[in-house]
């Protein structure tokens, strides 16, 4: 008797199980944010829980810090001063993960190249001539993270010309906040995307992991698919030289600055797409090693316990793929 009665509450478990998934839905929510960068969320849930108004309210006080184009944005004051600055929390959690992975990567993360951006014509101007020897020796007195010291809240800054610039992961920075206050709404099954980076926990509305395309590295305004991934509690960042470039005398330069020398980055990697607990971490590596070359950037990917990468490179010019043994059962490459 104890036995069928067991089995009857087990057997009626699962039949409120399956009831109650049935009353699960997808709520998604669109929408712009960075200008003219989009987003889209997805959260599985019984009820809308959360509203387009709450998110919209988020990035704006997001811009509000990060920006350097807001002149009043909080990374702006501090741009513009010199000696201690008091700042917010999650300014100063940035900087430390940014410096966390700026000495991971022997230097080449470096949010301080803002000016050497700008002088390549990768910012709000471009160029008709390409800058000088002398005027990127004048701006590399001022680049680096030795020249800008975080502790106790306050950022020092050595000179009033150093500036800093992490729009390199604000994206990245922007999914973790927003997947911090879904996951503050007691929700645990959500899609979070801005601008092309993402990050995903649980499953989706058929109970599936999550599935992501990553984008064939071209050079037109073609989107091709290079691989399909199933994710489930992860981030992905994908950062690629094709995105950003342009000539000047018959020369094309790519928008990936190396720190150490002040010059674009030459460097046979095309693109790299990179999978970590948080976007932040995956953004940051995946701009690093696009200012690497192949190998240096396997090297650091390997030593990692908390990265995964899909890298694409040119060897001998030829383009070829490199998937970490882990994602391998996670990941489909598009065969041509």
């Amino acid at each position: 008797m104890r036995r069928i009665l067991i089995s009857l509450i087990f057997v009626l478990i699962i039949i409120i199980f399956f009831l109650d998934r049935k009353n699960f839905n997808e709520y998604e929510i669109s929408g712009k944010t960075m200008g003219s960068i989009d987003y889209n969320i997805k959260y599985i849930s019984y009820e809308k829980k959360i509203l387009k108004t709450d998110l919209d309210s988020i990035l704006i006080e997001f811009n509000k810090t990060f920006s350097t184009y807001i002149p009043n944005s909080e990374i702006s004051i501090i741009n513009n001063s010199i000696g201690k600055s008091n700042v917010s929390k999650e300014f100063g959690e940035l900087f430390s993960i940014s410096k966390l992975i700026h000495l991971q990567t022997d230097g080449m993360f470096d949010p301080t190249v803002g000016p050497l951006v700008n002088k390549w014509g990768f910012g709000p101007q471009s160029i008709e001539t390409i800058p000088t020897k002398n005027e990127i020796d004048q701006i590399m007195q001022f680049v680096g993270f030795d020249k800008i010291i975080f502790e106790n809240g306050y950022i020092n800054k050595k000179f009033k010309e150093s500036y800093i610039d992490f729009s390199s992961v604000a994206k990245g920075y922007a999914v973790d906040i927003i997947h911090s206050y879904i996951q503050s709404k007691n929700i645990f099954n959500s899609y979070v995307e801005i601008g092309g980076e993402v990050r995903v926990s649980g499953k989706n509305k058929n109970q599936k992991n999550w599935v992501l395309g990553i984008r064939e590295p071209r050079f037109d305004d073609k989107i091709d698919l290079s691989a399909i991934v199933s994710l489930s509690n992860m981030a992905l960042a994908t950062s690629g030289n094709y995105l950003n470039n342009y000539y000047v005398d018959d020369s094309l330069y790519f928008h990936t600055i190396n720190p150490k020398t002040g010059y674009p980055a030459y460097t046979n990697m095309l693109s790299a797409s990179v999978f970590s607990e948080t976007c932040l971490v995956a953004d940051a590596y995946a701009t690093a090693f696009m200012a690497m070359d192949f190998n240096e950037s396997k090297k650091i990917l390997e030593s990692s316990n908390n990265l995964l990468g899909y890298f694409i490179y040119l060897e001998k010019g030829e383009i070829k793929s490199y998937i970490s043994d882990k994602l391998k059962p996670n990941i489909t490459i598009n065969r041509k």
